[in-house]
């Protein structure tokens, strides 16, 4: 009987967190200032996270998708972020997290199968340096 039970929950498992993601993104798209910051950042996570694990079951297509919504969202985080200037050490420190995230995906990777996780440190990376910058904005 309980051997019948362990797919069930699985299967019931997976539901719930496709759920909670898509309602975390839900969340961040209709937030606004710190709190679109916030949910942005912790939707950007997700999908580096997502993306990571497609990687490594060889679901190079669903990786790519993720990969976009990474580099959406991390752009939502930071520029809410820094048009609200609220949670703007949070939002850095959890772009540093996905950067490195990216990093170590990309390392997994097939030295010809690198780029385009590159092209999306990059550009994160760009997000990233931006609320740098306006954090430490020197106003003479």
């Amino acid at each position: 009987m309980t051997r019948r039970l362990i797919p069930v929950v699985l299967a019931l498992t997976f539901a719930v967190s496709a759920f909670a993601q898509k309602d975390l993104k839900s969340r961040a798209d209709a937030a606004t200032g710190g709190e679109k910051a916030k949910l942005s950042v912790e939707y950007t996570e997700d999908a580096a996270k997502a993306a990571d694990k497609a990687f490594q079951d060889g679901k190079d297509e669903e990786a790519s998708l993720h990969l976009k919504e990474v580099l959406q969202y991390a752009k939502a985080a930071s520029d809410a972020s820094m048009q609200s200037h609220k949670r703007e050490k949070e939002t850095e420190i959890g772009l540093r997290k996905v950067l490195k995230r990216l990093m170590e995906a990309k390392n997994a990777r097939p030295v010809d199968q690198q780029d385009e996780v590159q092209k999306t440190i990059d550009a994160v990376l760009v997000a990233h340096d931006s609320l740098l910058d306006s954090m430490f904005k020197k106003t003479h």
